[in-house]
């Protein structure tokens, strides 16, 4: 089983699709063998009843792993015991094996599980906390020696709480290779009455049991019999569907043995099932991590180059291109996604340059790539089936308050939501906000446009579109004549952020300085015919949505200073000479004062 390698994944109308089919499996409803806690005083028969079990007509072999008991041979002579020693070293590592070996051994010729007894788990506890307690110890040495002074006493030591954990780490790697066996498997520990404290610390009267043992493993097994002496056999807790026993109950089990209560469970005659554990992988996030890392850079460094190829007029071959698109729409599989995939591996403003012949005529790449989204059905994604979709109440409201949102964005007619709300500035900004709220930004994000300005992705595009809006609607001071490209100098008040950021008024100058960066970034994305999530994207954290999620600002003032010398070069080649000189005028001061101003004036369409 693969896991997914990407955790932004692809995105329809605003919900994320799975990275690859499952296919769902119908619970049996047989039980699966017992994992059993065997807890008990002091000479009341645990290891006794362990051993008379493996001779049951119910199981094939017993493996035993004994750990710190020493009667593994004595109990051979109880009737009818059959079981097998499983030989260690009594060091961790080699137990670990030795239960895994264990559980590890086939069935025999007639099908009959095999069973391992566990005993003690009270002496495993002791054997992971002793191993810290070494440690320790030597920590102690090491930091007296280092000090200069006497060496501590053998019980003058601390475990710390990440040394806890260590041990939990490893008593937790034999309850999970106790749980990947398809067997019975009976796990011994000692128990003790012990008195309860109140809330002041002072003992009470009242007094209750207690398993010698890592406090979590009642909860990790099937159930738990208490043997408060010798054949007082309680049932503490059960899941089964056979013994129907309140989880906060305790029933007494008279006549006890494994073998009679394995058949009150019904094991005799119903037929069993394999466990359905998956134990966790906290390490896989490490895994999915350094693959998503790798994936970025690859993505960022295939950028670049395609970038710097295309800068020097060495486009994509247009019929490798139009091959790639073809391949990805007839595909048997996630149709939408191959396509993104083909977006994604060249590049949207690359694509943008290449012609290619499509059933719907000749285009760009880009554009035939967004016809082709528009033409795959929405619900590529495969949804369970079931009654869960009629019940959901959020999906028929969403089709009530907002039929008119469409399932796939076509790049043509936001290009013309563009042009008329420019044409006619007045009725231009409700236009455009309309057209956000319709739309969302996640799908305009993923449409790609070409402006006045260039080709980006639509989000931008339409926030470019209100900023030249708002300039335009302001009124101009009064000016000599003088070039249109030509820029004011810089105003001594900076006008209101089109962002959803609080008014420049009420920022503070950490916020302030934010946010003219971000607007140099966004404006130097825009010069160089790139969008800005990708000018940014080394900058945005894997999951990110909006370059408004950039993190580091020191490094946001970096990347903006780095990229002013190839935005003067790109000014300059489109004729803006004008505008090249006042920016040059910026130097070195990054975040640059009066930057908005300058910015509105460069993109204000003319």
């Amino acid at each position: 089983m693969n896991a997914p390698n990407n955790q932004e994944g692809i995105t329809v109308a605003g919900r994320v699709a799975p990275e690859r089919q499952r296919t769902t499996i119908t619970p049996n409803g047989h039980p699966s063998w017992p994992m059993l806690l065997l807890a008990g005083t002091e000479k009341s028969g645990k290891s006794y009843e362990a051993a008379k079990f493996s001779g049951s007509d119910l199981i094939g072999r017993t493996f035993w792993v004994e750990i710190g008991e020493g009667e593994g041979h004595h109990y051979g002579s109880v009737p009818g015991a059959r079981y097998e020693l499983v030989p260690h070293d009594g060091g961790f590592l080699d137990l670990l094996d030795a239960v895994r070996w264990a559980a590890w051994q086939p069935r025999g010729e007639d099908g009959k599980p095999n069973a391992i007894v566990l005993d003690s788990a009270s002496i495993l506890w002791d054997l992971v906390g002793d191993e810290q307690a070494v440690i320790a110890r030597q920590r102690a040495a090491v930091r007296a020696a280092r000090q200069k002074l006497p060496a501590p006493e053998p019980s003058d030591y601390t475990i710390t709480s990440d040394q806890w954990n260590v041990a939990k780490r490893r008593w937790g790697m034999v309850i999970d290779a106790l749980r990947h066996h398809d067997g019975p498997v009976i796990i011994c520990a000692r128990m003790d009455e012990v008195t309860l404290f109140d809330a002041a610390g002072q003992p009470t009267k009242d007094r209750t049991w207690k398993i010698q043992a890592e406090r979590k493993l009642p909860f990790e097994v099937t159930g738990t019999v208490q043997l408060r002496g010798y054949r007082r056999a309680f049932l503490t807790g059960m899941r089964s569907l056979r013994l129907n026993i309140d989880p906060d109950a305790t029933v007494p089990y008279p006549g006890f043995s494994l073998d009679k209560l394995m058949r009150d469970l019904g094991l005799h005659e119903l037929p069993t099932a394999q466990r359905t554990y998956v134990a966790p992988r906290p390490e896989a996030y490490i895994e999915e991590h350094a693959a998503e890392v790798a994936r970025l850079a690859e993505r960022a460094s295939r950028s670049r180059d395609a970038r710097r190829q295309a800068a020097q007029g060495q486009l994509p071959d247009a019929d490798e291109v139009s091959a790639a698109i073809r391949t990805a729409f007839e595909s048997d599989g996630d149709k939408r996604k191959e396509l993104v995939k083909v977006r994604s591996h060249y590049g949207a403003s690359i694509l943008a340059q290449v012609q290619v012949t499509t059933p719907w005529g000749q285009t760009d790449a880009n554009s035939a790539i967004g016809t082709a989204l528009t033409h795959v059905p929405p619900s590529t994604p495969t949804q369970p089936s079931g009654p869960a979709e009629p019940n959901d109440s959020r999906q028929p409201q969403q089709q009530q308050t907002r039929p008119e949102k469409p399932q796939q964005l076509n790049p043509r007619e936001i290009e013309q939501y563009l042009t008329d709300a420019l044409r006619d500035p007045e009725k231009g900004r409700a236009l455009l906000t309309g057209l956000q709220e319709q739309c969302g930004p996640g799908p305009l994000r993923q449409t790609v446009v070409k402006t006045e300005w260039g080709t980006m992705e639509a989000n931008s595009a339409i926030k470019l579109a209100l900023l030249a809006i708002d300039a335009r609607l302001k009124p101009a001071p009064e000016q000599p004549s003088a070039p249109a490209a030509e820029p004011t100098p810089p105003q001594t008040s900076e006008p209101a952020s089109v962002s959803p950021r609080p008014p420049r008024a009420h920022m503070t100058a950490e916020e302030r300085a934010f946010a003219n960066s971000l607007a140099e970034a966004a404006f130097q994305a825009q010069m160089l015919g790139v969008s800005s999530m990708d000018f940014l994207d080394e900058l945005l954290p894997e999951d990110a949505t909006s370059i408004e999620q950039i993190r580091g600002g020191s490094r946001l003032l970096d990347h903006v200073r780095t990229h002013r010398p190839q935005v003067l070069e790109a000014l300059r080649s489109q004729g803006m000479t004008v505008a090249a000189d006042e920016y040059a005028k910026f130097g070195e001061r990054v975040p640059a004062r009066g930057i908005h101003q300058f910015i509105k004036k460069v993109l204000q369409p003319r």
